[in-house]
């Protein structure tokens, strides 16, 4: 493997090539990869925390071997050659996304460039930069896309994994007409990253890589078997759909809001919101569904938005195109606004942070 330090390439094979490079020129996330290789090289173990998006965050330890059979099965599938991709790395290296970049790229031998985590981490980049493989949260990719020659440095790429959190249908729409391969994917910290992808421009389900099954729980959220998961299955809490090509995700069981005795799905009402940002040209912002307590409902829907937001869109005129969307039950009563949102390492929407700080 190749690693670009300050535009210097060093080859990286052995510990003994660690030690040839000085620590004190490093960025946090280069650091980071460090501590990330002299676990590989010295074949420890290696421990992620769960991003604690929707509950408590957990650590799970993986062996060198599985982090070797996950790389693959992406490698693989991808038909990613040796010596041939240039990874940007602009993820936590320390959590799983980013520490499997780094796996995949020292299997292939490939070049990489690491570059700390920020809201646009093509900010430095222009047009005609080297790089062909990167990895995304959704928010990173608005950023780009938002940017003058956001488009152009996104077509560079070969491929691009985005991960981290549900892409908006908005979202999805302008990366239609992007050349590089946009692939969602899905997968959690419990299962060593992604065992499925999408191709956003060409697959409307998610497609299984090698060597992993699925299977619906009798409350049809999905349940995942594989390697990494030692055989077993891993139930998870997302309710899915399996199709004779593929899977789709529906949403979360622990995003169900029981308003009135109807199950209502916040993730349907969101990306209904999104279809409404894009149809009146509103540029997208950080926004959740959730849900307060009702004397009458038991629970009722609302949008949680930030404070600084309040003028970005017109609550009555938003309730009257869902009107026409949603049934009337599933309808947000009310706009919750916060002072600021919480954010993942993984840059994930902390839910559920924001929820007790406000009940708080």
């Amino acid at each position: 493997m190749q690693l670009f330090i300050k535009h210097i390439a060093y080859q990286i094979e052995s510990l003994s090539d660690l030690e040839k490079i000085d620590k004190s020129v490093l960025n946090i996330n280069e650091t980071k990869a460090f501590s990330f290789l002299e676990n590989w090289f010295h074949n420890n173990g290696f421990t992620f925390q769960s991003s604690g998006s929707t509950g408590v965050p957990k650590q799970f330890t993986f062996t060198k071997e599985e982090l070797i059979w996950s790389a693959t099965q992406t490698n693989n599938y991808l038909s990613l050659k040796q010596n041939s991709p240039h990874f940007f790395i602009c993820l936590d290296i320390h959590l799983v996304a980013g520490a499997m970049l780094l796996a995949r790229a020292i299997l292939l031998n490939a070049k990489v460039t690491i570059v700390n985590p920020s809201s646009n981490p093509f900010e430095n980049l222009t047009e005609n930069h080297p790089y062909t493989f990167a990895s995304l949260v959704p928010m990173q990719l608005q950023s780009i896309l938002n940017t003058q020659n956001g488009e152009n440095i996104l077509n560079k790429f070969e491929n691009i994994l985005l991960g981290g959190a549900p892409a908006s249908e908005s979202l999805i729409k302008q990366c239609a007409n992007l050349k590089a391969n946009i692939w969602a994917t899905y997968g959690m910290t419990e299962t060593l990253s992604h065992i499925a992808l999408r191709h956003l421009k060409t697959e409307n389900s998610f497609q299984l890589l090698p060597n992993n099954e699925i299977a619906l729980s009798k409350e049809n959220t999905l349940k995942i078997k594989n390697i990494i998961t030692k055989n077993q299955w891993l139930q998870t809490n997302d309710l899915a759909e399996i199709t004779p090509n593929g899977f789709s995700i529906l949403g979360r069981i622990d995003f169900i809001i029981n308003s009135g005795g109807f199950k209502v799905n916040a993730l349907k009402i969101e990306n209904e919101i999104a279809a409404y940002l894009t149809l009146k040209k509103i540029p997208e912002f950080p926004y959740f569904v959730g849900s307060l307590p009702d004397k009458i409902l038991g629970e009722k829907a609302v949008i949680y938005m930030e404070k600084t937001c309040s003028e970005t869109i017109e609550f009555s005129l938003l309730k009257t195109y869902l009107k026409d969307h949603l049934k009337p039950y599933e309808i947000p009563k009310q706009i919750v606004f916060v002072n600021e949102f919480y954010y993942t390492q993984s840059q994930k929407i902390d839910r559920l942070k924001i929820i007790q700080t406000i009940n708080n």
